[in-house]
């Protein structure tokens, strides 16, 4: 796979959804039409098998293997399950972790299947949560990390938030082999309107966590927290002045390869943001039209971005430069994975 290779899924202006993979030269690689829009893409450890699961609340998951360039399967979502958009392997790739809505019970819940079996369904595990939207295999393969959004849906109500009145969002750590629970933080109770969504993490276990907001508009509260596993939550400055343009919304979260840096994507305020991550202390701030994707590089400190209304750019921290990078100019996703 040639080097900086993204992954994502994306429309055309039709509305026809695909997922596949764009080369650093601009060259697609994989191409494959999906049922409905895509969302998050996972990455198997050898690289040569992929999945692309449906945005939420999607009911199939597609899989690709990237030497042919080829679909091999197609995942459907259990009876009385939906996903929600994101997935991630087991560190020796026999496993496939998707986050699930039991939703007539409204509970969270990670299915498994058997990657080594045709994707075959083998169980599931409770989230320990409402609503797992991202999961994260950390570092050292042996735990799940898992954004519990907090939010009730159903699929009878579409994408109605049910209960935002009395929600509780959390990130939980469970054993990546038995899916027992390890531990767990969430907002505190004069910030249970924090929905932690998405998660990215460095390489020595600390997550950063992307939120949204779900109560006042005009309200100013934390969007960035990082996690080391115990304890509680450690969010950003709430005085930030870049707080007030993302407008209570991030959508994606990445790492860099050294652990240093933390980029944060806002669509609605069109702003790409750069965080030290030990401290939450805010590096550069870039405008970009309904910028959502990002992905960390496999060199420290860059990073490529993508926006819902075409085009893609490489960050580069060192120098606070911010390049166009040769792309199809499509409707690129909320998620991308490099492919190295």
């Amino acid at each position: 796979m040639a080097t900086d290779a993204i992954a994502s899924a994306w429309s055309e202006p039709s509305g026809v959804a695909h997922a596949g993979i764009v080369a650093a030269t601009g060259e697609t690689l994989l191409d494959s039409v999906l049922p409905t829009r895509g969302h998050g893409i996972c990455l198997a450890p050898d690289s040569k098998t992929a999945a692309v699961f449906a945005r939420r609340p999607g009911r199939f998951a597609i899989v690709f293997d990237l030497p042919t360039r080829a679909q091999v399967g197609r995942i459907d979502s259990a009876p009385g399950r939906h996903f929600y958009g994101h997935g991630v392997f087991s560190a020796d790739g026999t496993r496939l972790f998707a986050t699930e809505n039991d939703f007539d019970n409204a509970a969270g819940k990670i299915g498994i299947y058997d990657a080594a079996d045709g994707f075959r369904r083998l169980g599931e595990w409770d989230s320990h949560g409402m609503e797992p939207h991202e999961i994260l295999l950390m570092p050292g393969g042996d735990r799940l990390a898992v954004a519990n959004g907090g939010i009730r849906t159903h699929p009878d109500s579409g994408r109605d938030k049910l209960n935002l009145a009395d929600m509780v969002s959390s990130v939980a750590l469970l054993d990546a082999h038995a899916g027992t629970f390890l531990a767990a933080a969430s907002p505190s109770d004069d910030l249970h309107k924090l929905s932690l969504r998405h998660l990215a993490a460095s390489p020595d276990g600390r997550l950063a966590i992307a939120i949204q907001y779900q109560g006042c508009s005009g309200d100013q509260v934390p969007l960035l927290a990082t996690w080391d596993g115990t304890g509680a939550l450690t969010f950003m400055d709430d005085g930030e002045p870049v707080l007030t343009a993302m407008r209570n919304y991030c959508g994606s979260v990445a790492v860099d390869a050294a652990g240093e840096i933390v980029a944060l994507t806002s669509a609605p305020g069109s702003l790409a943001t750069f965080w030290r991550l030990r401290d939450l202390s805010l590096l550069a701030c870039h405008h970009i039209p309904d910028v959502c994707g990002v992905a960390a590089s496999a060199r420290a400190g860059t990073f490529v971005l993508s926006s819902g209304t075409g085009g893609m750019w490489t960050y580069e921290t060192a120098t606070d430069s911010l390049v166009a990078r040769s792309a199809p100019a499509l409707m690129w996703d909320n998620h991308m994975i490099a492919c190295a």
